[in-house]
C-alpha cells in the first residue's frame, strides 16, 4: 500500500493489532454474529478483507454477511474481492463531498479519482452495496446520498463509478 502523498511513513491509523482483530473476528463469527469493521483507506480495507478471508477459511462456509463500513479508498483489485468474498460494502456517498479535496491532497489526484468511492466497482458481479448516511457526520437525508451516487459530484471524480437511480435506491 502506498503512503500518503506528502507523508511517506503514514499509511493511516490502525486502531487494533492484526492478531487481536483476527481473534475477535474468529470468535464473533463462531458465535454466529454478523461482523462489521470500519475501514477507510486502502491498507485498512485490504487488512480487513484478509481477516475476513482467514476467518471464513478457519470457520468454514456459512451465510456470514461480513460488512466493511466506509470502504472509501481501495487498492487496485480490492473492489473485486468484496464481491468474490461476499462482503457487504456499507458506504456513505455524501462523504465523497466532504472528502474530495482532502483525498486528492493526501493520496494524489489520480489515486483518489481511480480508487475512491468505487460504487459501480463494488457492485461488480453480484456485489453487495449498502448506503447509509453516517449521521450526524453528514446529512441524514437519503435523497441527498442518492443524488451524490448518481451524479458523482464533485466534478472530476470517476464518472464510470456512477450508479443508476434504481441501483442507488436499492443500496
Amino acid at each position: 500500500m502506498l503512503p500518503y502523498l506528502n507523508e511517506p511513513h503514514n499509511h493511516g491509523l490502525q486502531q487494533i493489532e492484526h492478531e487481536r482483530l483476527l481473534n475477535m473476528t474468529v470468535t464473533s463469527d463462531k458465535s454466529g454474529l454478523q461482523v462489521a469493521i470500519h475501514a477507510i483507506g486502502d491498507k485498512a480495507n485490504d487488512l480487513v478483507l484478509d481477516v475476513y478471508q482467514s476467518v471464513a477459511s478457519m470457520n468454514g462456509v456459512r451465510d456470514r454477511r461480513f460488512r466493511i463500513e466506509h470502504a472509501q479508498h481501495l487498492a487496485m483489485g480490492a473492489a473485486a474481492r468484496f464481491s468474490q468474498q461476499g462482503i457487504v460494502a456499507s458506504v456513505q456517498p455524501d462523504h465523497l463531498l466532504d472528502d474530495a479535496d482532502s483525498a486528492s491532497k493526501k493520496l494524489g489526484k489520480e489515486r483518489a479519482d481511480l480508487g475512491s468511492y468505487l460504487f459501480r466497482s463494488l457492485l461488480g458481479s453480484n456485489g453487495s452495496l449498502a448506503f447509509g448516511s453516517d449521521w450526524p457526520v453528514v446529512d441524514i437525508d437519503p435523497l441527498h446520498s442518492i443524488r451524490t451516487a448518481i451524479k458523482r459530484i464533485p466534478p472530476g471524480w470517476e464518472a464510470t463509478e456512477r450508479l443508476t437511480l434504481k441501483e442507488a435506491i436499492n443500496a
